[in-house]
């Protein structure tokens, strides 16, 4: 087989590989798994560049095959469907409002922040050494970005987990460097002399040796996509110069972060702007049941690698929301879940109950940690347990009450989240006594951590189903 014959051949199984790449981008946006349609368009830019180049068959060229993005792709895709809980690809965050980072995997419900790298390690050791080169940081530098980063959007108000995950191995010298940040590594280590590499390199030195080590893996650099920044789709990517195929290879930059002003985000990378950000996601697997926008992978494999989570702020402390009093009371929740009421949403909160009882997961929450509530959210709830809540509903009630550590509220979220639509005032109290407290908020109130995501602030909060207060409609229902 010629030259020409060998580069198809390589052309058209790259896009066999990219197709299988699909399906796994696919299984992940079933699991809503944020960024994960980004990622699909870009392994479709990819198939749709090899398959130009595969139409003009004189100008398909060998670089064109190898300093394809879908290695690096394929990696990060790798890296999904090993670690545990991942909600995010390709996520970014910013930097004191204008700098962005783009972390490949956020994993452990968002405890993990995963930076996928792909790239030679003897190239990435060069750079490291030399201390950057043409403007390009080394990962140590990178590393501290990411930890300033991580120290801006807490989860459960402890900073996510910085992880460098070296696909194509990394020398001992910087995986030691990383390490001494509090950066966790994962990857084959190379001692550094294997590498073939000066014993005592000049930093910042730009001999003609490392002028020609640089060049043999520019490849590498192409295909390894470190910095991570948003691509414009398959125009960006590859382009034509007077009608023949020209590699554009993005993300060549090692730095891991570009720079735009807050009010102009580009393409679908919104950036994560808020002082306190924590992430709406469960603490335990009981979670698993509710219906209301909890997410898990369920891509992971038997063979996952365990990531630490490092040094993480230990929250012993919930604060219940009125719908969680509400449906801890609740004669559904307690034994009356066998009705058909006349109702139709009490009926279907009967039927979810009867799978998912929600008093389980609740009781999950709640041990070992102490409950809190504002008094404000007393108030309310003891109100509505007096206008309709039934004689047993009402002595859960006072049970319940007398358990908790009963705060003034603290309308701190005031001039973060503004009111209407979907926000009300109660809840912004509920929520922003929480945040002071450094308690985590147990809620069915999705519509509100949505709206106030939206306006920038993300909340720490765990997720229940929703039950209504039912002792007195029983009279009127049918059993079952």
């Amino acid at each position: 087989m010629d030259t020409k014959g060998k580069v198809e051949e390589l052309a058209l199984l790259k896009v066999a590989e990219a197709q299988t790449l699909i399906d796994i981008t696919e299984g992940l946006e079933k699991n809503h798994v944020k960024g994960a349609h980004k990622l699909k368009k870009r392994i479709k830019a990819e198939i749709r560049f090899l398959g130009k180049g595969l139409q003009k068959e004189s100008e398909l060229k060998l670089d064109h095959v190898l300093c394809s993005n879908l290695g690096q792709l394929g990696a990060m895709l790798e890296v999904a469907t090993t670690v545990p809980n991942v909600t995010g690809i390709l996520q970014p965050f910013s930097i004191s409002g204008y700098e962005k980072i783009v972390v490949d995997v956020v994993a452990d419900s968002g405890k993990q922040w995963i930076k996928v790298i792909m790239r030679n390690p003897k190239a990435l050791h060069l750079l490291y050494i030399s201390g950057g080169r043409n403007g390009t940081k080394p990962l140590d530098e990178v590393a501290d970005d990411f930890l300033i980063c991580a120290d801006q959007h807490l989860v459960f108000y402890s900073a996510p987990k910085v992880v460098f995950w070296f696909s194509s191995g990394v020398s001992e010298g910087l995986a030691s460097a990383l390490e001494e940040r509090g950066v966790q590594v994962i990857g084959q280590r190379i001692l550094d002399h294997l590498l073939g590499l000066p014993d005592l390199p000049l930093y910042g030195s730009d001999s003609e040796e490392d002028e020609e080590e640089e060049e043999e893996e520019d490849c590498d650099s192409c295909s390894s996509n470190q910095g991570d920044e948003d691509f414009q789709d398959e125009k960006s990517l590859h382009k034509e110069k007077n009608g023949k195929l020209a590699i554009h290879c993005e993300g060549s930059n090692e730095s891991g972060y570009i720079i735009s002003p807050p009010s102009s985000p580009d393409d679908d990378g919104e950036v994560t702007k808020c002082q306190f950000s924590t992430t709406q996601v469960p603490l335990t697997d009981h979670s698993l049941h509710s219906d209301c926008h909890q997410q898990k992978c369920t891509s992971q494999n038997e063979n996952s690698v365990e990531v630490s989570t490092g040094k993480e702020e230990i929250v012993r402390k919930l604060n219940l929301d009125v719908t969680a009093m509400i449906a801890y009371v609740s004669s559904t929740a307690n034994g009356g879940a066998n009705f058909v009421f006349k109702e139709k949403l009490l009926s279907e909160q009967a039927k979810w109950e009867r799978k998912y009882p929600v008093k389980e997961t609740l009781e999950a929450y709640f041990k070992g940690r102490e409950l809190m509530a504002c008094q404000e959210a007393v108030d309310h709830f003891m109100t509505i347990i007096g206008n309709i809540g039934g004689p047993e509903e009402q002595a859960r009630a006072k049970d319940l009450v007398a358990r908790l550590t009963v705060v003034p509220g603290s309308d701190f979220l005031k001039n973060k989240v503004h009111l209407g639509g979907k926000v009300r005032e109660l809840a912004r109290m509920v929520f922003g006594t929480g945040h002071v407290h450094r308690a985590i908020t147990v809620s069915s109130n999705g519509n509100f951590v949505r709206s106030a995501a939206q306006q920038g602030v993300n909340l720490a909060v765990l997720f229940h189903q929703a039950r209504a207060l039912t002792e007195i409609r029983e009279c009127t229902a049918s059993s079952l």
